[in-house]
């Protein structure tokens, strides 16, 4: 897919959906499925960027199930979720071509949209990743195509002032959570925590997402069992205490995982996948221009970290061993979802490249829709397993 479409629905009353922006007067929120766009943009032009993650239970309608077919269901959780009119508030909606997941839910909302389905209009974004002139030029062209999706619903233009301003606001929360993986890779912070302020960073404005990640580490510096609490499989058995350990695979749309790893003594250090580290939050440009700002940020994009869905396996595994290296992880988690195929590729690369290096590899792959709990216990019985075997670092 090498277009970029926009959606309208008529007699949609743009911008009617606005929230308080922190002092900052009243912003529509805009919402994001995907991981590839740069928030600076969208905030530029009078709006709030606010991801639509999903989430790892929950039932999917035999509606939206049959609208998408056979695919991961988080993403059917995704479109589930704007069919139920949760989402009813936004005044637009993004949905980026990383993943063919994504790509199914946006051809499905466009011919909604267009029967007059959903309340707001839905814009595609293709961003592919990769380096080369002629690619950076058509992301920057993409991007300058969302900034126009924006300001029409905003009624304002990107210029130097609004992109500077859009840039302190992002720098500022780009650096809380940078202080964030740093405080985790000490081991001060949980990475259930860590996950929970990427998903704030990625739901709120600047500011609110601040304050929300201010109490969040304030919260476990003065309790550390501070967590989100979920059911557990009694029949799992503990880890070592302490075992630092990356994650790769399917991304995490919320903690659930995070919070069975932890409570059981790990400790998830980091991870590869775009609602944790890899997500795209907190980079910024200097730009005069709106068309200088979209070039510098496909620039910037090219050179993200390498995507399950979109990149070469070995580019991920480089990835992988500089970062467990970089964490100091023990050991590597990799949990896929069914019909979330790109990981599963990798693991083929992962497996021989991780043994190298003395890193062990628990897997649960091709998790059914109603299998995190299983596969959460499936993960903690190797995780067991292999640090009885080998000591933590």
């Amino acid at each position: 897919m090498s277009t970029s479409e926009t959606a309208a629905v008529p007699g949609t009353a743009l911008g009617t959906a606005p929230v308080i922006g922190a002092g900052l007067g009243l912003e529509p929120r805009v919402g994001v499925v995907g991981a590839d766009v740069p928030r600076q943009i969208v905030l530029a032009c009078g709006a709030v960027p606010a991801r639509i993650l999903g989430s790892w239970t929950g039932a999917v309608s035999q509606e939206s199930t049959e609208l998408l077919g056979a695919t991961d269901a988080v993403a059917a959780r995704v479109l589930n979720e704007i069919l139920s009119g949760a989402h009813d508030e936004l005044a637009g909606l993004v949905v980026c071509n990383d993943s063919m997941a994504d790509l199914r839910v946006y051809y499905v909302l466009r011919i909604l949209a267009e029967r007059g389905r959903v309340p707001f209009p839905v814009h595609f974004l293709d961003a592919p990743r990769g380096g080369g002139d002629h690619r950076r030029r058509f992301v920057s062209h993409q991007y300058e195509r969302l900034a126009a999706f924006t300001s029409g619903i905003t009624g304002h233009q990107a210029d130097a002032t609004s992109l500077a301003g859009a840039a302190a606001r992002e720098a500022e929360l780009g650096a809380a959570l940078e202080a964030v993986r740093g405080r985790r890779r000490e081991g001060v912070l949980s990475g259930t925590t860590a996950l929970t302020a990427y998903r704030a960073a990625a739901q709120l404005s600047p500011e609110d997402a601040l304050e929300r990640i201010t109490d969040l580490v304030r919260s476990e510096t003065l309790d550390r069992g501070a967590s989100e609490p979920v059911e557990r499989d009694g029949s799992a058995e503990p880890a070592a205490a302490g075992v630092p350990v990356y994650v790769t695979g399917s991304s995490h749309p919320d903690a659930t995982v995070y919070t069975e790893l932890e409570a059981a003594g790990a400790i998830v250090v980091g991870e590869d996948h775009d609602a944790g580290d890899a997500a795209w939050i907190g980079d910024t440009v200097t730009a005069a221009t709106l068309a200088e700002a979209c070039a510098v940020l496909a620039a910037r994009h090219a050179a993200r970290p390498p995507a399950a869905a979109r990149s070469l396996s070995s580019e991920r595994t480089d990835h992988l061993l500089a970062e467990t290296e970089r964490c100091g992880a023990a050991g590597v988690v990799a949990l896929v979802r069914d019909l979330d195929d790109g990981p599963v590729w990798d693991l083929a690369d992962h497996r021989p490249a991780l043994a190298g290096r003395n890193l062990w590899l628990a897997e649960q792959l091709r998790v059914p829709a109603g299998g995190v709990q299983d596969a959460a216990a499936g993960i903690l019985h190797t995780l067991s397993q292999n640090v009885n075997r080998k000591d933590a670092p």
